[in-house]
């Protein structure tokens, strides 16, 4: 099983991060997302709990599950179909507020494991090198995008 930590510091609060990292439409304008959109509709809130997200990438497209959906605080997912040779144990993105909220750090963890047989772990690793660096380029682009 591989596991993947990335974080990043916000210059603003966690409601606003909140915000943009829980709306599903928005992952179409990061680099490498060609579209998102909603295959089924969370409730109470449209992409909360419930709610599963389409993610077309270039040669691929997942689908996750939000499993939690906590505004300023967290939003938790699993992919529950992708062509990847993997079970998605579940992500999560913490959020942090720092300064008397001035500021905030969002910690996005996740957790895979290869459906390999051969191989198993060399295929764990590249994955989990993609995915993180997948993560890691969306944060930034979100941090830039809210100073």
């Amino acid at each position: 099983m591989q596991s993947i930590h990335i974080d990043q510091i916000f210059a603003c609060d966690a409601a606003t991060v909140f915000d943009v990292i829980s709306d599903h439409a928005g992952y179409a304008s990061l680099p490498g997302v060609r579209s998102a959109t909603l295959r089924v509709e969370g409730s109470p809130q449209r992409n909360g709990v419930g709610a599963e997200r389409v993610l077309r990438l270039p040669g691929v497209s997942i689908v996750e599950l939000i499993t939690e959906y906590e505004p300023g605080v967290s939003l938790a997912y699993r992919i529950i179909e992708s062509p990847l040779p993997i079970e998605h144990i579940g992500a999560r993105m913490l959020i942090q507020t720092l300064d008397s909220g001035t500021r905030c750090r969002v910690h996005w963890t996740s957790r895979l494991r290869a459906t390999t047989r051969i191989a198993r772990t060399p295929v764990e690793i590249a994955i989990a090198r993609q995915l993180a660096f997948g993560y890691s380029m969306a944060l930034k682009v979100w941090a830039r995008r809210l100073r």
